[in-house]
């Protein structure tokens, strides 16, 4: 998926690090129209931005040894856009876990099916493990 990451322009060749913010607008949105108390009219809307939460979280860490790679466990981690990207970024998951949670609090007729509890868990593991280990900031 080089095109995704590498183009040439007319200008010369162009490369941006990441595939889009797809995560985090939705992460956000949906977190901003949970608190305007007004989720009732944006059925339709937040089903959608669930079932992206839903298809969007990493299920596996990096095949291979990790160190070897130096890699960071990813497995459960929301990336900055898509699956596809893959790098778990503490603020995605803190931001997709939160987005995940207000969803859920409407209920399956608002917001589709539950994140599974071994997924949630999965995420806080990754959050966690992004602690200091003598400050735990």
């Amino acid at each position: 998926r080089v095109n995704d990451y590498l183009w040439l322009a007319e200008d010369g060749m162009k490369m941006q690090g990441y595939n889009g913010s797809q995560l985090w607008d939705c992460a956000f949105a949906a977190q901003a129209i949970c608190a305007t108390g007004l989720a009732g009219e944006y059925t339709e809307c937040l089903r959608d931005a669930h079932k992206y939460l839903l298809n969007t979280q990493v299920l596996d860490d990096a095949p291979g040894k990790l160190t070897d790679w130096y890699r960071h466990i990813s497995k459960g981690a929301w990336p900055f856009s898509t699956r596809d990207h893959g790098w778990p970024i503490s603020d995605c998951s803190s931001e997709g876990l939160k987005a995940a949670l207000c969803l859920e609090e409407l209920g399956e007729q608002a917001s589709g099916p539950r994140v599974p509890l071994k997924r949630l868990r999965d995420c806080v593991n990754v959050i966690l493990s992004y602690q200091n280990s003598g400050s735990g900031g």
